[in-house]
């Protein structure tokens, strides 16, 4: 880890897992429960500064880099990605590395998902606070571990436009200058773009920045969706809460959460990247979802 003189500021980890390294930030407390969080697809830990140094105070942080992602270098090859069970095995083998296991799981959009999916696979049972998880209808999980798996490819419009997306600078300004003229970032709260880019852009040359999640990787997890949600939402021991966004929310069949009992809080006025939009009241639902009485 690397020392730092300001306490609201994270400390880096990696790990080496059997094919690479897994990295992440840190917020250390020892005498505080252990929360893991887990961002969402094209992001990276960095993008959720501003939520979890909120939280800092509570809990003992942990916030890895997914395969792909930010400054972790295990192998993404889009051409084989099926599912986000990868994701769930990155976490549990890092996990069982760790000197103590979490105490409670949160994450956003596909990292929610992956949250559920790794604390589904543990003996014990643990809170989880989960953030716009992607939650669809059932027939699209059953295509994509079906034969017909292929014809999701190309299908899905926000995979489509992930495989468009510009990716090339001379410099890190550059980067953050074509960012901040675009629409989706205008509502973001202040410094989370620079957050965001400190680890989601990586130096790939001299003069060369490339985002650190490559778009291809980025398509290929829209549409990678064999995981079983349904059996790790059977499964999952804890209990479960989840966040919804007023606007653009992921989570398309509601009745897959609440047909076993788990409640949804909607955030009024925010879209799907709430964490981005609205740190705080973030942070504060993550904190008062893990103290509710089950």
């Amino acid at each position: 880890m690397t020392d730092t003189s300001d306490p609201a500021a994270p400390l880096r980890f990696h790990h080496d897992l059997a094919d690479g390294r897994l990295a992440g930030l840190a917020w250390p407390a020892a005498d505080k429960p252990r929360l893991v969080f887990i961002h969402a697809n094209g992001f990276c830990a960095s993008a959720y500064k501003s939520v979890l140094g909120r939280l800092a105070a509570k809990y003992d942080i942990l916030a890895p880099d997914l395969r792909g992602h930010g400054r972790s270098n295990l192998p993404a090859d889009p051409e084989r990605h099926r599912s986000w069970n990868i994701y769930a095995d990155d976490i549990s083998a890092w996990l069982d590395r760790l000197d103590r296991p979490a105490d409670a799981f949160a994450g956003h959009s596909m990292g929610a998902v992956v949250s559920l999916l790794a604390a589904s696979r543990r003996r014990e049972a643990v809170p989880l606070a989960l953030i716009e998880p992607v939650v669809l209808p059932p027939m699209v999980y059953l295509t994509a571990r079906s034969p017909f798996q292929r014809l999701m490819r190309g299908r899905i419009p926000i995979a489509a436009a992930a495989r468009k997306r510009f990716d090339g600078w001379e410099d890190r300004d550059g980067a953050f200058a074509r960012y901040a003229r675009h629409k989706t970032f205008r509502n973001w709260s202040a410094g989370v773009l620079a957050d965001y880019l400190e680890d989601g852009l990586t130096e790939a040359g001299e003069h060369d920045i490339r985002l650190a999640c490559n778009p291809m990787w980025e398509a290929a997890n829209y549409e990678a969706q064999g995981h079983d949600l349904g059996a790790a939402l059977r499964q999952v021991s804890g209990p479960v809460r989840v966040l919804r966004a007023e606007h653009g929310s992921t989570i398309v069949n509601k009745r897959a959460l609440t047909r076993r009992g788990i409640g949804i809080d909607l955030l009024s006025g925010a879209g799907h990247l709430a964490p981005m939009e609205a740190p705080g009241a973030v942070a504060d639902w993550i904190a008062a979802s893990l103290t509710r009485p089950a």
